[in-house]
């Protein structure tokens, strides 16, 4: 499959997404040429292999995230091994909102798998051999036995929806 993303307003550019490669640019050209629909496009961009650096978070790291050796050192977003925008913001924010209670001399506080940031730090920072980056995905929230997968999923939301309120408030009645 061939996923295509706009890139501008009008949808006169287009980016090829999860096109990977080592390929040249002229090789690209001829094997997207390939495709029908691309067979007269105009390439405003080629792929190429980029590489991911991140470190070994569930040895580096605790739940809070900080290092394990150095608690004054907090990590977050790409490079603890998180992927995406959103979960890179929210686990800068995570890890920001317990820098803070351990600046005020507080209990940090962790999250768990009923809601997907949870999950995230929690895949980050348990022991894996073969630890690699992961992004956001249901397989990281609480089991729940439901056979309609719709069904399932919506109830995961308002669970999570449910848990960062009551984390949220929580956290307030902490940082006071």
């Amino acid at each position: 499959m061939v996923k295509l993303r706009k890139e501008n307003s009008e949808g006169s550019i287009l980016s090829l997404v999860g096109f990977q490669t080592k390929l040249t640019y002229l090789e690209q050209a001829r094997i997207f040429r390939m495709i029908p629909v691309l067979n007269h496009a105009e390439f405003a961009k080629f792929g190429s292999v980029h590489r991911n650096t991140f470190i070994d978070s569930p040895k580096l790291l605790n739940l809070f995230p900080q290092l394990k050796n150095y608690e004054n050192i907090f990590f977050a977003s790409q490079i603890t091994g998180v992927e995406g925008y959103m979960a890179s913001a929210a686990s800068g924010i995570y890890a920001g909102l317990n820098a803070v209670l351990k600046i005020k001399n507080k209990t940090m506080m962790s999250l768990d798998n009923r809601s997907m940031i949870g999950g995230l730090i929690n895949y980050m920072t348990t022991e894996n051999k073969h630890f690699q980056p992961m992004s956001e995905n249901f397989g990281l929230l609480q089991r729940i036995k439901m056979r309609n997968k719709a069904q399932r999923r919506e109830k995961l939301a308002e669970i999570s929806v449910d848990y960062i309120k009551n984390w949220r408030k929580s956290y307030e009645s902490a940082i006071d």
